[in-house]
């Protein structure tokens, strides 16, 4: 069994078909190493990055988006044969509240994939979208909700309380994934910090990581420990910014401004009249917002907002305590000193996502898959290999010394990078720049985060 601080980088041809032909030699060398954590009888549940349909720009690109098919198969195939005609696989996640979840099964194939897996073996495989609702928007304005059948097994409500790493945080004003922040102040407060969790996630006995290899607009980078974002399936439970600047124990913007001010006081008065979600609000909303942004800005343009630049200050600690709850929480909802289930990733990174990510990335033919068994330890290879100052990184950096439950118990420098490309096999604190995969990161982050 691999040991928490190692982590295995397979570099490859930054093609699919490729991977698919030397299957059987990538799970022989990287595979094996880490699911002799799977035993006949188990219950597998398999976490792909499935955010979105595709590129919010670019309507059908969607390879460097989401986690590929053709490695999901893969793992799938693997776990089959360790699981030898016992046991369970789930494969399942809760994308992004506007996202298709149809859409994107429909592109992957993955009934399809799943049904003819089904015909070899007697282990139960299957596949489902974790959300209770799903939203649809206009020019980013909730215009619709429908209801989803969502987790079978249901849900739970976690409370770190002071053992989440917001116990310190002064600053309070949360913006969580939509308008309605006194929902998310209900969730996160002085006494409480709760999480509406998955309970299929949590009856898993081995919980397999299948992130994308890409650039984030929130926190620099998303691999292991952000991918844990979609095991929570009520959004406004994760607080994803702050309101200000730092100057006011905020992270919303960068610095204070008369501009910044008028948008804030602007927004706060929307946001009590949008998060009702009621349509003959909200329609009205779409016209005065493409208004708004021809003075503040619209989306696409690179303007520092809504906690998109380094000095985020919050969305790392959402991250962190959803690992914690993945790692020691039962499926009841008791937190335990112990880890509760095993923890594997494996990090799709053929085709990676670099500048405006998770959504709108440029495509990155990296060619690179990383393994590993500790979170924390594989981001920070993964960041390393990008090009990026892992510790400019504040999950990566605050996951070494986590707040109430441990999720790394080795220092970095202890970290051991196994590798196929042997001049990756150093410290990640000796690479420098023009050794790595030189991915650009999101602008928020540019001029920062890259390794000297």
């Amino acid at each position: 069994m691999l040991k928490d601080n190692e982590v295995l980088v397979f570099k490859t041809h930054p093609s699919y078909e490729k991977l698919w032909e030397n299957k059987e030699k990538f799970k022989e060398d990287y595979l094996e190493k880490v699911f002799d954590a799977i035993k006949p009888g188990d219950r597998v549940v398999i976490k792909p990055n499935f955010v979105k349909e595709s590129h919010m720009y670019k309507p059908g690109e969607w390879d460097y988006v989401i986690t590929h098919p053709t490695l999901i198969r893969i793992v799938l195939e693997a776990v089959i044969t360790r699981l030898d005609g016992k046991g369970e696989i789930i494969v399942t996640d809760a994308p992004q509240t506007d996202s298709d979840y149809d859409k994107i099964i429909e592109e992957t194939k993955l009934s399809q994939i799943i049904n003819e897996l089904k015909k070899s073996t007697s282990v139960k495989i299957s596949h489902f979208d974790l959300r209770e609702e799903r939203w649809f928007y206009k020019e980013g304005i909730i215009v619709k909700r429908k209801k989803l059948f969502g987790d079978p097994m249901g849900y739970i409500k976690i409370n770190l309380k002071d053992k989440s790493e917001f116990m310190n945080k002064k600053c309070m004003d949360y913006y969580g994934a939509d308008y309605d922040m006194e929902e998310t102040k209900k969730y996160h407060n002085e006494k409480d910090n709760i999480y509406i969790m998955s309970k299929t996630i949590l009856s898993a006995d081995v919980f397999i990581n299948i992130p994308k290899f890409k650039t984030h607009k929130l926190g620099g980078i998303t691999i292991s420990l952000k991918n844990l974002v979609g095991t929570c399936v009520v959004k406004n439970s994760i607080p994803h910014h702050t309101l200000g600047s730092p100057e006011t124990g905020g992270d919303k913007f960068k610095q204070e401004s008369v501009k910044n001010s008028s948008e804030s006081i602007l927004k706060v008065i929307a946001l009590k009249l949008l998060k009702f979600k009621n349509p003959l609000i909200n329609y009205p909303f779409i016209l005065i917002k493409k208004i708004a942004g021809m003075f503040y800005g619209s989306p696409k343009s690179e303007m520092i907002r809504n906690g998109m630049w380094y000095g985020n200050d919050t969305i790392w600690r959402s991250i962190l305590d959803l690992n914690k709850i993945l790692l020691y929480a039962d499926v009841d909802g008791e937190m335990h000193r112990t880890m509760q289930r095993k923890y594997i990733s494996i990090v799709d990174g053929i085709l990676g996502g670099e500048k405006n990510g998770p959504m709108e990335p440029d495509k990155k033919e990296s060619g690179i898959i990383l393994v590993g068994v500790n979170p924390v330890a594989v981001d920070a290879v993964g960041a390393t290999i990008m090009g990026f100052d892992y510790k400019r990184i504040p999950s990566v950096v605050h996951g070494f010394m986590a707040v109430g439950y441990e999720l790394a118990n080795f220092h970095v420098d202890k970290i051991r990078v196994h590798s196929n490309k042997k001049e990756w096999e150093k410290k990640i604190g000796d690479f420098k720049r023009n050794e790595t995969l030189c991915f650009e990161p999101h602008f928020g982050w540019k001029n920062y985060l890259e390794l000297d």
